[in-house]
């Protein structure tokens, strides 16, 4: 798709969305956010905000790194959790994370920008298995959930003590890893305890 195309398909679908908004819609955040959910999520074109709210305007701050990290964009993250104190810190991985796959690889080719944000996975990933397999990258994927998890849970501990917080880890799966279908988001972690998702999701339904 050439260049000119894309901007024009931009436009046109950002008119669609103005046409599909009242003046209305606009008001309640013209002049501040309210999101109720810090999300930190891989910028991976796969994942996106929508996957928890169908219209996560003024609902969700994002977040988004190669790896769905805490470190490397500390300060945005501080922002959501003690400047607009959402309830709710979101950490979402996926399938087949590109950030995942390069590390077990080798990066040491890569451009100096590029090693400096993998450089942070070092200690998610150092006793994992590095041999690259489609079963290693799902386990190292979530080794690295669980840490983004607890870095959070360390970090923000008397806001969680207090119940103004809590630290969700969650596995994207648009390729049905888990065999609980496409597209499903899983959650693994709560609050640095790792859990079944299944079973979580019926303690949450009261079942």
């Amino acid at each position: 798709m050439e260049i000119v195309e894309i901007i024009r398909n931009i436009l046109t679908n950002n008119l669609c969305f103005v046409n599909d908004c009242s003046p209305s819609y606009f008001l309640p955040f013209q002049s501040s956010q309210h999101p109720i959910v810090t999300l930190i999520t891989c910028s991976d074109a796969r994942v996106q905000p929508n996957l928890l709210f169908s219209d996560p305007i003024d609902r969700i701050f994002t977040i988004e790194n190669i790896g769905n990290q805490i470190l490397p964009s500390e300060g945005s993250v501080d922002y959501g959790i003690l400047h607009l104190k959402t309830p709710i810190l979101f950490i979402l991985g996926h399938s087949d994370c590109g950030a995942i796959k390069t590390f077990m690889k080798g990066y040491a080719n890569e451009k100096e920008s590029i090693r400096k944000e993998l450089d942070y996975l070092r200690p998610a990933l150092k006793s994992g298995p590095l041999n690259f397999s489609p079963e290693n990258l799902q386990q190292n994927i979530l080794n690295n959930i669980h840490y983004q998890v607890k870095i959070a849970v360390q970090k923000y501990s008397q806001v969680i003590q207090k119940k103004e917080l809590a630290v969700v880890g969650a596995f994207y799966d648009f390729a049905n890893e888990f065999r609980r279908g496409y597209g499903k988001i899983n959650i693994v972690n709560f609050n640095n305890q790792i859990i079944n998702p299944e079973k979580f999701e019926k303690e949450i339904d009261g079942k």
